[in-house]
């Protein structure tokens, strides 16, 4: 997980409320779509927490607590040498973000209309039902959830309120669409072509791997340990036409995925790195039917019954196919850019000094509660 995911980890999908200005009619210009990928107001208005500083700004109070619980699913789960590293950073960038918020909500609040709560307060009541819709319309589990996440009702009401609020600022204040060239598509494409529009192939088998030189005595009867092997493994494909779970016979044989059943981690197909026996039987595999049972055949001087669990083929979908994604994804990042130029402009009001003291001081209650000990 992601800095940017941690503090983000909490963020709820809901329509946004048309933002009002001067005039009566909403400014709103992107797609729902599009406005859930602008940064909404963090899940950060808990109830005030007892104890610790706390930063006064405007007309709101952060808690250091509020911080902690921000970041507490990334931290938490940090060595020491990482948590050593990375916890200043993802603490300042809370506070950071908490602030910005704030400011936003201010900036909105001053441009809106005098009848911007009414407005709300009926949005809210619109997404507190589409939310108890999905718990069943079981009021009583819906308030748990509620609980977990830290808020009650009324917080998760005054939650709504400022995202909503942010969220339509936000959209009436950024840039109409850009149209982008198809050269400009094009290139995104090449750029971005392996890590986002190519599939690495994966083939998923399981083996039936049978030692002849640890066969027991019983097992051996009169046979040498070669015609032993391949006497129990045409037995053993018997059993299999017959029914018999693959697993359960793997079980009861040598070899080093016996244990959990023959099963072999899905491995990508034509990975050099692959040793033997695994690379020689990725092959084999890739050339069968899921769920298809091939053997026994010798290898290594081990005798092998396969089955092929799953087979994806990899590939990379063409500029064609893929044209109207390339241009969804630039006109997100053009977004973003303009999104980040706001948060910029906004954070250039605030106290940095003030700022930066309190984040400071998360920072050390942070490494009291997950670090071992305060950074020196």
């Amino acid at each position: 997980m992601t800095a940017k995911a941690v503090l983000f980890y909490c963020l709820l999908a809901a329509a946004a409320v048309p933002y009002i200005g001067c005039g009566t009619k909403p400014k709103g210009k992107f797609t729902e779509e599009q406005m859930r990928q602008i940064p909404l107001v963090s899940n950060d208005n808990l109830p005030e927490a007892s104890g610790g500083m706390v930063l006064g700004f405007q007309s709101e109070t952060i808690t250091t607590n509020e911080i902690l619980d921000a970041v507490e699913p990334y931290l938490s789960k940090l060595d020491p040498p990482r948590f050593a590293e990375e916890a200043p950073s993802v603490v300042s960038k809370a506070v950071q973000r908490k602030v910005t918020n704030i400011l936003l909500y201010q900036e909105a609040r001053k441009k809106a209309t005098d009848n911007i709560d009414e407005m709300l307060d009926k949005a809210v009541e619109t997404e507190i039902a589409r939310f108890v819709a999905d718990y069943g319309n079981n009021y009583a589990l819906a308030e748990s959830k509620l609980k977990e996440m830290g808020m009650d009702w009324r917080s998760y009401r005054d939650f709504q309120k400022k995202r909503m609020m942010v969220q339509s600022h936000l959209s009436s204040t950024l840039k109409e669409e850009k149209r982008f060239s198809r050269r400009e598509l094009a290139d995104y494409y090449e750029q971005n072509k392996a890590k986002l529009f190519c599939k690495e192939g994966k083939v998923g088998f399981s083996i039936i791997e049978i030692w002849p030189a640890l066969l027991s005595s019983e097992q051996l009867g009169a046979d040498s340990p070669a015609e032993a092997a391949k006497r129990i493994g045409t037995e053993l494909m018997a059993h299999l036409k017959e029914g018999a779970e693959f697993a359960e016979l793997a079980k009861l044989y040598h070899g080093d995925v016996s244990a959990v059943g023959g099963k072999v981690t899905p491995i990508a197909i034509g990975d050099k790195s692959l040793k033997e026996p695994y690379r020689s039987l990725a092959e084999r595999a890739i050339q069968m039917q899921p769920g298809q049972v091939d053997g026994p055949f010798a290898l290594a001087g081990h005798l092998f019954i396969l089955k092929l669990d799953s087979l994806e083929i990899g590939g990379c979908r063409p500029f064609e196919e893929v044209q109207n994604e390339v241009a969804q994804r630039l006109q997100f990042e053009y977004i973003r850019q303009q999104e980040q130029e706001i948060f910029r402009s906004v954070a250039r009001k605030a106290d940095i000094v003030q700022i930066e003291r309190f984040a400071e001081f998360c920072a050390q209650a942070a490494y009291r509660r997950w670090g071992g000990n305060s950074p020196s």
